[in-house]
């Protein structure tokens, strides 16, 4: 095989996986902004990321930790899993939170019923997680991006996306240079 046809083929290759994730990163765009204008957490074909705001977990789960949830049945949901449910709680007003189920879990005529608590909570919570309040099961913390969001804490996000925008743009410009000296040159030809 020629230089010409393995440059083609690499070039070809480079520029469909450039598409591809700019057209992952729009639907991944479009499926956050749809999730929060309707007031739910965003999921990424059946996992969630979730940020823990409360030291309630801790030591499994540390305050300001990003994790992941997996969405399950309420049926597969035992004592000793870590959930994520939109509480019923008053003081949490219908924000989600993650603990842990400290019970076997509860069937009522309306569904399933979680007793839950935080590992770091002396007491259970004070109203169950309803199983139509489901969001998931805990999967793992995400150290990673928990490092990277401590990293960019402040305005270091709003840089990161912006580089990320503008070098969008730079190579969707840059490939369409490149296509635009190839026709050209087969024109020349």
């Amino acid at each position: 095989m020629s230089k010409t046809k393995v440059a083609k083929i690499i070039k070809t290759t480079l520029s469909a996986a450039w598409w591809v994730a700019l057209v992952l990163l729009f639907i991944t765009m479009v499926n956050v902004i749809s999730a929060k204008l309707k007031g739910e957490v965003p999921r990424f074909f059946g996992y969630s990321v979730m940020h823990v705001v409360s030291e309630s977990m801790e030591d499994e789960i540390p305050k300001n930790s990003y994790i992941l949830i997996k969405r399950v049945a309420p049926e597969e949901i035992g004592k000793d899993d870590i959930i994520c449910f939109y509480s019923d709680d008053f003081t949490i007003q219908g924000y989600p939170n993650t603990h842990r189920v400290v019970e076997e879990p509860i069937i009522t005529d309306s569904g399933i019923e979680f007793v839950t608590r935080g590992d770091a909570n002396p007491a259970n919570d004070g109203v169950t997680a309803k199983s139509e309040k489901l969001i998931g099961r805990y999967v793992k913390n995400l150290d990673g991006i928990t490092n990277l969001s401590r990293a960019l804490e402040g305005n270091g996000m709003i840089i990161i996306i912006m580089v990320i925008a503008i070098a969008s743009v730079v190579m969707i410009t840059y490939t369409a240079v490149l296509e635009g000296k190839r026709t050209t040159k087969e024109e020349e030809n």
